[in-house]
């Protein structure tokens, strides 16, 4: 009788053991978040290349002093334009909702997502999120082209927007700081085209050399997570950030 007794008190311990660590266990571990809570707060990252849509949801509480992104209590979930997002832990131990689909948001000024909420009683919440990041091509260079850093060269796109700003970033086509110095990242008035000033691209090498790089035009907005229904519990700064962006890869000569 001892033995089973002891049996049973360490099962119990490595139960609460296990439970401490899996965001699974209701009620046990901080670092879980359940969605009936108030004041959460959701921030949504939503990228379009033309290709692919892809959304990082991160979830955080507001008097955390951690500061980290907690993953969802066991049977809730999120969804984005009805495609259940996967839950990947970061090694910073913060926790990201990961949505990758077809890339559907191809014209028009307002791009539009739904954002689904289900907690483990199958309440569900719904978000609307509408932003103005349209689409556009890039005009100039073309791709592959050769342009000499010690000239200035013009970026061009279509449509533009009145009234609205565009980024631009430049960089080694591996994302590296070699062979191109640090990566420049200009704010432009979203003209439809823009020029590059002669040396404003630096190489990173001792001798200079030709650089594979990346031009990339991003249009970006951020909007609120707007109630559609459901009883929404969400802290009122939550919010998405969506970008629209287009690149193409060239050569940068000395």
């Amino acid at each position: 009788m001892v033995a089973r007794l002891r049996r049973a008190s360490s099962c119990r311990l490595l139960a609460l053991v296990a439970c401490a660590w899996l965001p699974a266990c209701e009620g046990t571990d901080a670092s879980c978040a359940g969605l009936a809570e108030d004041g959460l707060l959701v921030t949504a990252y939503i990228d379009h290349n033309g290709k692919l849509a892809r959304t990082e949801i991160e979830i955080r509480r507001l008097d955390d002093d951690a500061g980290l992104a907690l993953a969802l209590c066991k049977r809730s979930s999120i969804a984005v334009d009805g495609v259940t997002a996967t839950r990947v832990r970061k090694p910073s131990g913060s926790y990201v909702y990961k949505t990758e689909t077809v890339d559907r948001a191809k014209g028009g000024e307002t791009v539009k997502h739904e954002l689904r909420l289900r907690d483990d009683d199958d309440d569900e919440a719904i978000y609307s999120i509408s932003v103005e990041a349209p689409a556009f091509e890039i005009t100039a260079p073309t791709a592959g082209a050769k342009l000499p850093r010690a000239q200035a060269f013009e970026v061009a796109w279509t449509p533009a927007r009145a009234g609205a700003t565009i980024l631009a970033r430049i960089d080694d086509a591996i994302d590296g700081v070699t062979c191109l110095a640090a990566p420049i990242v200009l704010e432009l008035p979203d003209e439809g085209a823009a020029q590059v000033a002669p040396g404003q691209l630096k190489t990173g090498l001792t001798r200079p050399e030709p650089c594979s790089a990346t031009l990339r035009l991003s249009r970006v907005a951020t909007g609120a997570l707007e109630p559609v229904s459901g009883d929404s519990r969400l802290h009122a700064d939550s919010r998405a950030q969506v970008a629209t962006w287009r690149d193409l890869k060239f050569t940068s000569d000395p």
